[in-house]
């Protein structure tokens, strides 16, 4: 990219991206631990009779974590499911915009959220609330929830910047903004991975001829 612009762009999405993955590795983590904490209650459960003591409490606690830390990444990579009946039949300049706009009432939503969001972490703090079986205490997961906002929010600003920078020169290279692709690409690629696991899977496959 040869303007200044797009350079700052890149290197804001660059580091913004690094703070998103290590929140999306964490979500990961946190579902995975939940998975083998569900395998151990049911085991104990009908094997031993002897089901985990708040393990209700464990789940509500931890299924905050892994709802919100990720969700900064998956704007990143338009992961988000989008209703794109009037916008996917822009192109160009007008593309940009529509997505300019609908990235601005984005903001809009998320910066009035964060406020209400860390005011129920700070009476949650304040109050000592915790869960009603073995109290875990519920502040940190309520913290969480606005500073993936606040990530979030971080990442819309970022690529709002990205869609006015293509709405103001369409033919540029695109920077710190999903690529989206329409159904027939996304089919075409799956179709191409699934036929790639097939090949994969396939008695011989990978190995070379003799002879």
């Amino acid at each position: 990219m040869s303007d200044a612009f797009g350079r700052g762009l890149a290197r804001a999405d660059l580091w913004l991206g690094w703070v998103e993955n290590r929140l999306n590795l964490l979500a990961g983590i946190l579902i995975f631990a939940l998975m083998l904490l569900g395998v151990a209650q049911i085991v104990l459960r009908t094997v031993f009779r002897a089901p985990i003591f708040g393990y209700i409490d464990i789940v509500e606690v931890s299924m905050v974590g892994f709802a919100v830390l990720a969700i900064s990444f998956v704007q990143r990579v338009g992961g988000h499911v989008r209703m794109e009946l009037v916008v996917a039949r822009f192109k160009g300049r007008a593309l940009w915009i529509a997505e300019t706009v609908g990235t601005a009432l984005a903001i809009f939503i998320v910066a009035v959220l964060i406020p209400y969001a860390y005011r129920h972490f700070e009476r949650a703090f304040d109050f000592g609330d915790s869960t009603i079986d073995i109290e875990i205490v519920t502040w940190p997961a309520k913290l969480a929830v606005p500073v993936a906002l606040s990530v979030l929010l971080l990442r819309l600003v970022l690529q709002m910047a990205g869609y006015f920078r293509l709405a103001a020169h369409p033919d540029i290279e695109p920077v710190a903004v999903p690529l989206l692709k329409d159904a027939e690409q996304t089919a075409a690629e799956e179709i191409s991975h699934a036929e790639e696991d097939i090949v994969r899977g396939a008695p011989g496959a990978g190995r070379g001829r003799s002879g």
